[in-house]
């Protein structure tokens, strides 16, 4: 079977670990100059949320320092012999450029960032494209027995798989068993030692987030949750989602395979959609979507990642009021009281709201390449996907 691994050159390791002491260094600055928290639990991240590296960040007392010596890395980069490895880090290190430009005070529009922070497609969802996801799930929804209209039909699934909040936890806690045994069998047997605990927060403007160095899956105890989206959350924040992905990437930075890049996470880059697109397939990666309701959930969850698009578009693009983009909520995403308050804190959260765009943008790029493969294939694609750092671009170079 043809692999498609990347081979990666002394050069790269070395610009790699420049690159590392630059972003770090950035990080420090950009922290050192935080404004007031607006969310403590996403401004506490800084740029750099994870650094599974032990590099010494680079000292800068300007941005303009920041600047030039990103510039210089950019130019450096551009004699990598890698064709996936150049074309990644010349997009990687101008979303950098781009985050540093914006972060120093210049004025960007927010259609502008999404694009020079993401290096995705800014445009939000048509009233087409919305209606067809509408039309899929009440395909679905009918299929399962459901009446009434959508809103009606939604509502009666949620409440036939709602699990009760007493029982989240534990559920969890056998979701992540069955995930991780999963993908021991199906894709990393390297994770076979790895544990992750589910932990129960209040107050916070997400439903799920992975501590990958605790070892812990957040989840947001003021949400309501059915199976399925329970299933769906193990699979994007542990197995084999972000838990996964981090641990593979540890391993090869560890060992020298992988560039020390990949030790770092970085909000709002190139890479970002590609982080969020492997959780979200991840369910069909360790082939877990095996009844009616996990089908209803897929469209259910495309919908609510899409209303997040629009949501943020609506707010900072079009200069929406709070109020409308509420009701486009409860509208297209059938979205609760506290699910659209805790939505709306995070679409405002001023580091965070390009952000938004990665995860439908990043599913599609990745599910994209998944579709198309033949079975045998599999495996050399995860191997790609998990051992590389890529763009939503690059990620299609896959062959």
């Amino acid at each position: 079977m043809r692999t498609e691994t990347v081979h990666f050159e002394s050069l790269d390791h070395k610009l790699s670990q420049v690159y590392t002491q630059i972003v770090l260094g950035m990080d420090d600055f950009y922290r050192k100059n935080l404004p007031s928290c607006s969310e403590a639990s996403l401004d506490q991240e800084g740029l750099v949320p994870i650094n599974l590296t032990r590099e010494t960040p680079n000292s800068y007392s300007s941005w303009n320092e920041i600047f030039a010596d990103l510039e210089s890395l950019r130019s450096s980069y551009s004699s990598i012999q890698s064709e996936v490895r150049r074309n990644y880090m010349q997009q990687q290190i101008g979303s950098i450029l781009r985050l540093a430009r914006w972060r120093s005070g210049e004025k960007i529009p927010f259609r502008g960032n999404v694009r020079g922070l993401l290096y995705v497609n800014e445009n939000p969802f048509s009233e087409a494209e919305r209606k067809e996801l509408h039309n899929r799930l009440e395909s679905l929804l009918i299929q399962k027995g459901f009446s009434g209209t959508l809103k009606e039909k939604v509502k009666k699934w949620e409440q036939a798989q709602h699990v009760p909040s007493q029982q989240v936890e534990s559920v969890l806690k056998d979701l992540l068993s069955q995930g991780k045994e999963r993908v021991v069998q199906k894709m990393f047997k390297e994770m076979e030692d790895v544990e992750v605990t589910p932990v129960v927060v209040n107050g916070v403007p997400y439903s799920a987030y992975c501590d990958y160095v605790g070892g812990k899956m957040y989840i947001n105890g003021d949400l309501s949750y059915t199976y399925e989206s329970l299933k769906h959350l193990v699979t994007h924040e542990s197995f084999p989602g972000h838990t996964t992905h981090m641990r593979i990437r540890e391993l090869g930075v560890q060992s020298g395979d992988i560039p020390l890049d990949a030790g770092l996470v970085i909000t709002n880059t190139a890479s970002s959609s590609v982080f969020e697109g492997i959780g979200d397939n991840g369910i069909d990666f360790i082939d877990w979507a095996d009844t009616l309701d996990d089908e209803i959930y897929k469209v259910y969850q495309e919908i609510k990642s899409i209303s997040g698009i629009n949501a943020a578009h609506m707010i900072h693009a079009e200069g929406k009021p709070d109020e409308e983009v509420s009701e486009f909520l409860r509208d297209f995403a059938f979205g609760e009281e506290n699910w659209i308050h805790s939505r709306l804190r995070f679409f405002k959260h001023t580091l965070r709201a390009p952000f938004i765009y990665s995860y439908w943008r990043g599913n599609e790029a990745v599910k994209e390449i998944y579709n198309r493969l033949s079975e045998d294939r599999r495996t050399a694609f995860y191997e790609f996907l998990y051992k590389n750092m890529l763009s939503a671009d690059t990620v299609k170079q896959f062959r």
